[in-house]
């Protein structure tokens, strides 16, 4: 139990770090704050390295659930296929303050997912190729996504991300 709980304590902490690290981080934060913050991500993960017993797992685990709870949207999953010139999915509807995890698989050609309002992109992937994305939808509105190869956009590869306010 004690393993379990530090190994998912530790996955939640390394979604975190992605995030921290594929954000551009050097405009919200100043230097000192950046250290400041990897500091505490090095603190944290010596703290689950350090535990000797199940009262101190329960209590990380119990402080990482009022962390999710914190913040104010739901985790939202889509899968999204892309062909010649389109995706299967054309409408993404989720609420502001969503997390929001695109999986896309390309099923014929080469192409990506993305959306400029909150600089979200996937890798760019060949015939069978998936990848991802996760971001946070924290602003409403109806935006476009599109794919960036070539002239897929204006061949009409889009498709709308609709964020309702909350």
């Amino acid at each position: 139990m004690k393993f379990v709980l530090a190994i998912v304590a530790l996955a939640i902490l390394g979604v975190g770090y992605w995030f921290v690290t594929n954000k551009d981080v050097d405009h919200y934060m100043e230097d000192n704050e950046m250290e400041e913050a990897m500091n505490k991500e090095h603190s944290d993960n010596m703290e689950l390295e350090n535990m000797d017993d199940d009262e101190d797992v329960l209590n990380v685990s119990a402080e990482l659930e009022v962390s999710a709870e914190a913040s104010s949207g739901e985790v939202k999953v889509f899968e999204v296929s892309g062909k010649s010139f389109e995706y299967d999915i054309t409408e993404i509807r989720v609420n502001q303050g969503d997390t929001v995890t695109i999986n896309f698989v390309s099923s014929e050609g080469f192409h990506d997912w993305v959306v400029d309002e909150f600089d979200a992109a996937t890798d760019r992937v060949q015939t069978g190729g998936t990848t991802s994305v996760t971001f946070v939808a924290d602003k409403s509105g109806t935006f476009e996504y599109y794919c960036s190869v070539g002239s897929h956009r204006e061949q009409g590869m889009v498709g709308s991300l609709v964020v309702d306010p909350v």
